[in-house]
């Protein structure tokens, strides 16, 4: 039966990610009717729905149980020959499939870096593996040939300008036969041509940090802090300096001002950043660079990703923060610029991520004993998705809810996700209904146990949903109606 002063909700659009302002309250009433207040584990970059996050699957040998017994802290970001690429560790180099890390052959995998403490980023260059590493005093380059000869202390002896690095987070790109790298307050290069190393090509001063340094357009991009690290606030800057890496003097620059950068990454020519400011506790920011400015996009809470932390995914940038795997932007130009919280990282403390063969992979440890390297496969079941409060009450009326309808794809078997209705500012739970059932696209529910009401926002769990198929939902139809105020 018709109702008097009837109200309708559609949620779609699911694609938005979070409100703009999730990361600033929880309860927020800012965004569109796909916008989410609190996400866990969530997919919605695909465009057309919201499902479950990835899971995570161990490779072959990833864990402390074959060899990985230490923490990865570098993933390269690409193939090196078909299935094959490298990692580095605490102290060793791993050699890595798409299904499995290597173990034993000749040489005999993972391969001990002679003095390494912290592995730091990894280039190919002319058909050599360059590693850049930290000891327990300075750095250093080791050098593979990619089939039998190793010279761990390469950098420190044998080019010509050879010498000890700066012990500093090392990130590094590469254009044609130059390597460019962060070694402190240096950049450093390498050309190939010339066998020539300059560690500290340029100087930007005794109180900075080369955090990332990426080629683009016949320019490197060099992202540096200055100030004191730790918890005070810090100045960041990007300066672009001429691809041939044989000047002394930048290009141009852009200021990011009193925010400390996280890392830079290049789609399609554009140049994101990830950066900080310190006086919010929820100052964590993704841009981009036009210009001489750095135009923000979206923020979001949690530890400030470094290099080693950032892949591409699905036209997405997938970055890592406090143990979690963030998407940010788009993955076609139709959509919107969004942020979403995709996957988990593994164990507590995560390490890097990377996609060389497609498929992201992430390396993490529980800080004891415990690693892993784990790549997405199938669907996380610690999934959860709060859409935006919305009010349904005004002068002396509040609102009633009548039904919910939800669509989805076709339902596999055990396929689940449960809907619950919170209400007057999350503080009100409705009964539970079970959005299930194989081949079904349409759920229809009724009997709420919820009676006059402020406000609502619709909480979608898939704790005990499936793996395998996922529940994956397309649009939440609510209607209801005003009832005066008792």
């Amino acid at each position: 039966m018709a109702k008097d002063n009837p109200w309708t909700i559609e949620l779609d659009k699911f694609y938005q990610g979070y409100s703009p302002l999730a990361f600033a309250n929880s309860l927020t009433e800012t965004g569109g009717g796909g916008s989410a207040s609190v996400m866990q584990n969530v997919d919605i970059i695909n465009g057309d729905y919201l499902t479950q996050g990835p899971g995570l699957a161990d490779l072959t040998n990833g864990t402390e149980a074959g060899v990985v017994t230490e923490t990865i802290q570098y993933i390269m970001d690409k193939a090196v020959a078909s299935d094959v690429t490298y990692a580095v560790g605490t102290s060793k180099l791993f050699k890595i499939s798409s299904t499995t890390v290597a173990s034993g052959g000749t040489p005999s995998w993972p391969v001990s870096i002679t003095s390494c403490t912290e592995g730091e980023s990894i280039q190919v260059l002319k058909g050599n593996l360059y590693t850049f590493f930290n000891k327990s005093s300075g750095g250093d380059i080791s050098k593979y040939d990619l089939s039998s000869t190793f010279d761990h202390d390469w950098g420190s002896t044998v080019p010509t300008g050879n010498a000890a690095l700066q012990k500093a987070p090392h990130p590094s790109d590469k254009k044609e036969d130059i390597i460019a790298f962060g070694n402190g307050r240096y950049l450093g290069t390498y050309i190939a041509a010339t066998n020539t190393l300059a560690p500290t090509k340029l100087d930007f001063g005794n109180d900075a940090e080369v955090a990332d340094v990426i080629y683009n357009a016949n320019f490197w991009y060099i992202a540096v802090n200055s100030g004191v690290t730790g918890t005070n606030r810090t100045e960041g800057q990007i300066y672009l300096y001429d691809g041939s890496a044989t000047e002394t003097t930048l290009t141009d620059e852009t200021g990011v001002g009193m925010q400390r950068i996280g890392f830079l990454y290049r789609i399609n020519g554009i140049i994101y950043v990830a950066y900080q400011d310190l006086s919010s506790t929820e100052g964590f920011i993704i841009g981009y660079i036009q210009g001489t400015q750095i135009k923000e996009l979206r923020r979001f809470t949690g530890a400030l990703p470094t290099f080693n932390q950032k892949t591409l995914y699905k036209g997405t940038i997938l970055f890592l923060s406090s143990g979690l795997v963030y998407s940010a932007g788009a993955m076609v130009d139709d959509l919107p610029f969004q942020l979403s919280q995709i996957a988990d990282g593994g164990h507590a403390t995560v390490g890097a991520i990377a996609a060389p063969f497609g498929t992201p992979m992430i390396s993490s440890t529980d800080g004891a004993s415990a690693f892993r390297l784990a790549k997405f496969s199938g669907y996380a079941t610690a999934s959860n998705w709060k859409s935006i409060i919305m009010p349904v009450s005004g002068g002396k009326y509040k609102g009633f809810l009548d039904e919910v309808t939800v669509f989805t794809k076709s339902l596999g078997a055990s396929a689940r996700c449960d809907l619950i209705v919170e209400a007057n500012q999350g503080a009100t739970s409705s009964t539970t209904k079970q959005i299930t059932g194989t081949g079904k696209t349409r759920h229809y529910f009724t009997n709420f146990g919820l009676t006059q009401i402020e406000d609502l926002r619709v909480y979608l769990n898939f704790a005990n949903g499936s793996a395998t198929n996922d529940c994956a939902i397309r649009k939440v139809i609510l209607s209801g109606h005003y009832v005066e105020s008792t």
